[in-house]
């Protein structure tokens, strides 16, 4: 059975058709059905400016102060906070990220960059809680 060449362009030209129609109907239903992410039931907190006295704790992080860390910091937070920049050995710099509020309480996020004892550039980030004027916890 052969085909005449109007009927070839009449088959071609269906199955364009066909390909467009599923483009348009496709594209209709996508717009129909997907409603992207649904609103987060938790309220946002409040941002708010960096704390000094997290910027304080911060910068002697930067500049390698020990002795200004130990006055800022009970035993407990230094520990802590030695532990959240492991494996950083070498701090090369810091970033402050942000800092949102709530209840009196701040949170202040950083980021940490640096060097392992391997000499491997890694980062860590953590949180310093704010009360008081004061650093009370880190996380």
């Amino acid at each position: 059975m052969t085909m005449t060449s109007s009927t070839a362009q009449v088959r071609a030209f269906g199955t364009v058709a066909l390909f467009v129609l599923g483009l348009v109907v496709g594209s209709v239903a996508h717009q129909i059905v997907d409603r992207g992410p649904g609103e987060s039931p938790y309220p946002a907190l409040p941002k708010t400016n960096e704390p000094a006295a997290a910027h304080d704790v911060v910068q002697a992080i930067a500049n390698d102060d020990a002795a200004s860390l130990s006055k800022m910091l009970a035993a407990e937070q230094l520990t802590d906070l030695s532990t959240a920049l492991q494996p950083i050995i070498d701090v090369r710099g810091t970033k402050f990220v942000g800092a949102v509020e709530s209840e009196g309480r701040l949170l202040s996020a950083y980021l940490v960059t640096g060097k392992t004892s391997e000499g491997s550039d890694f980062i860590v980030g953590f949180v310093l809680r704010v009360a008081n004027d004061q650093v009370v916890g880190v996380n």
